[in-house]
């Protein structure tokens, strides 16, 4: 036998098309097997057209999983309905030959089961419990707006959480809250001894953007929940630049060094001001990255090498190492003022600034340390940040490689 899975087309409160569905698929050769709320599964047997009938589940402690009794699928079965399936939590599928009659003889008579339906399964209380959801998540869309214009350009490239991330969740109560607001529609109309629907398009196209909707909503909880990850998923930490895909915007050390004794090596000596026994070793060429909303390209990397038979100014074997920061800033951040608070909040009282003019850059600036040195650089929406050179090299003599790199498009 052959199975096939469909998605509903409508609502499931909207009995009278779904019966329709049913019986349209039945004359087709598609027989319902199984259902729930998101799609239903059909046997492939001879075509036939099918009466399909859903009614409410009786009130049992059992919950989910409950089944009619033997007694009343007897009750159907004399009267020509034989029970299908089940759709969730809500009803029991029956199916009958064309022509038979309904099962209950009066509306009056099926009303009896919403009544008992009503008080445990749709509680007056879901609609107020969605729209304190809603109000709730609204509130925390204005808050995000409030501390996010608060933010400055140094935070919004720092910070990895994504603005407004519970915009999508306010999608879930708008929209999968319809249902439940049907549903109760439905079973005050029946339980107060309305006729069950019998008249129902599944191919209403109103009735299909309801539906979708609800799908709408449940995706945008998904969305909510995984969006404040997406920096990490296109992050990453600690990995070999070989590993990565896409070319790095590279400023060799070699080139910097300029000497042809240079070679490079697979670890350093972090170096700081303190001494020899505050040094600790760190692996080379690995790579970084932490994209943001205000940088949406930021990666950082590290070379390092050595000169056999030179010393450095501390009397060590010379060994030096670059840490390059690139970063492509979002439109909405000023790149000037981006720099100017990274400087400042890491400004020490014996760094040494010095503006640099004449320059093929929008902006640049030289921090020198004891012990080692940076080199800033602004050009356009990009920066090339020298964050950590220790060498004795001039950084100054080395323009045309900073601006090759600039002039390239690095995309991720």
């Amino acid at each position: 036998m052959r199975y096939i899975k469909k998605l509903l087309p409508v609502e499931p409160y909207e009995i009278a098309a779904l019966e329709s569905w049913f019986s349209d698929l039945s004359a087709e050769g598609l027989h319902l097997y199984v259902s729930n709320t998101f799609f239903a599964t059909f046997e492939e047997k001879e075509p036939k057209r099918m009466r399909y009938r859903m009614e409410t589940k009786a009130d049992r402690l059992d919950g989910l999983t409950d089944k009619p009794t033997d007694k009343e699928r007897d009750a159907h079965r004399e009267k020509g309905w034989e029970f299908v399936t089940e759709l969730g939590r809500y009803f029991f599928i029956y199916s009958a030959e064309e022509g038979t009659p309904d099962y209950f003889d009066d509306p009056m008579e099926e009303s009896r089961l919403y009544q008992t339906y009503a008080n445990k399964r749709f509680s007056s209380a879901e609609p107020f419990l969605y729209a304190v959801l809603t109000l709730m998540i609204a509130a925390m869309i204005i808050i995000e707006l409030m501390e996010w214009t608060h933010k400055s350009a140094y935070w919004m490239v720092h910070d990895i959480d994504i603005p407004f991330s519970s915009l999508p969740a306010l999608l879930f109560p708008l929209f999968t809250g319809q249902r439940y607001k049907g549903m109760q529609r439905l079973q005050k109309s029946l339980s107060e001894g309305d006729a069950h629907p019998q008249d129902g398009d599944w191919m209403d196209g109103r009735l299909r953007r309801r539906h979708k909707l609800h799908y709408i909503g449940y995706i945008g909880l998904i969305v909510a929940i995984f969006l404040p990850l997406l920096p990490f998923t296109f992050g990453f930490t600690d990995k070999p630049i070989e590993e990565l895909k896409h070319p790095l915007p590279m400023v060799a050390l070699a080139e910097i060094e300029n000497d042809p004794d240079f070679y490079y090596v697979d670890r350093y000596y972090q170096r700081e001001d303190g001494p020899k026994e505050e040094w600790w070793e760190r692996e080379s060429n690995r790579a970084y990255s932490t994209p943001t909303i205000g940088a949406p390209i930021d990666i950082s990397f590290n070379q390092a090498g050595r000169i056999d038979g030179k010393q450095d100014a501390n009397g060590e074997p010379y060994e030096s190492v670059l840490w390059i920061d690139y970063k492509k800033l979002s439109s909405f951040v000023s790149p000037m003022e981006y720099l100017e608070e990274d400087l400042r909040i890491f400004r020490r009282s014996d760094d040494t600034y010095t503006v640099l003019t004449d320059t093929p850059f929008d902006y640049a600036v030289l921090v020198e340390k004891e012990g080692f040195s940076a080199l800033h650089i602004i050009s356009g929406q990009k920066l090339l940040e020298l964050t950590y050179y220790y060498g004795d090299a001039d950084l100054k003599e080395h323009y045309d490689l900073y601006e090759k790199v600039l002039q390239q498009e690095y995309q991720r």
